[in-house]
């Protein structure tokens, strides 16, 4: 309800505003626009809540990139908009777009340590992560569309688990994995990777087993799946 009484509140500050400024013939100008805007507005608050909820956090400028050059291609090939119009309509859009971001709310975590880490980077911005103390007992790896993802253990202690997992998926990106030199890197998984070129030496030219063995220790086991990039493993000193 508090933001719904926010929204209210600046609403009723802009509609006034109209009025005091331009009469019943601003207000009656703003009301016309508001008819036109609010529908695309809507559309684009939608977008961006489902980019939200499918995206993880920090990683939405690739995708709002490709949506807003997207739009704009089909906004200048379908209906080029005249530059008047776009001065008409330019501060009942500011308007707008300072309620929705005044009623913007980013999505906190849930708190919980599974031992589990995600990284994705699409397009943009790259992902780079230098950990320390014990590493997570799996790490997600994604990277598309060009985009990067460079993840540091070389520091880090091995988690109280057999092996560590390393799920890699790509599409015409880069991903490099460092990993002290003492640990243990095998192949998992890796038959569906059409394109994809890798660098770096596994400690055995051996895939590993679907279950870890009871003398296992410190070994790392990289499944990869996608189509084309570069997948670069090398070890710290």
């Amino acid at each position: 309800m508090s933001r719904i009484r926010v929204a209210v509140g600046l609403g009723a500050v802009a509609m006034g505003t109209a009025w005091a400024v331009g009469g019943v013939a601003g207000l009656r100008d703003v009301v016309g626009v508001l008819l036109v805007a609010v529908p695309a507005l809507l559309v684009l608050a939608g977008a961006v809540l489902l980019l939200r909820a499918a995206v993880p956090d920090g990683q939405l400028g690739g995708p709002l990139m490709l949506v807003g050059v997207g739009v704009g291609v089909l906004v200048l090939r379908f209906d080029v908009p005249q530059l008047p119009e776009l001065s008409g309509q330019a501060p009942t859009a500011l308007i707008l777009g300072g309620v929705f971001v005044a009623l913007f709310r980013g999505r906190s975590g849930s708190g919980l340590d599974i031992g589990v880490r995600r990284y994705t980077s699409l397009l943009y911005p790259r992902v780079r992560a230098s950990l320390e103390g014990r590493a997570p007992k799996k790490l997600i790896l994604r990277a598309l569309l060009f985009g990067e993802v460079d993840i540091d253990l070389s520091r880090c202690e091995f988690p109280f688990e057999a092996r560590l997992v390393v799920d890699v998926t790509m599409l015409w990106a880069r991903v490099r994995l460092k990993v002290p030199a003492d640990w243990t890197v095998l192949a998992g998984r890796v038959e569906l990777t059409s394109g994809v070129r890798f660098h770096g030496r596994l400690s055995e030219p051996a895939f590993a087993s679907p279950q870890p063995s009871p003398d296992e220790e410190r070994t790392v086991v990289v499944n990869v799946q996608g189509l084309g990039g570069v997948v670069s493993l090398t070890r710290g000193s």
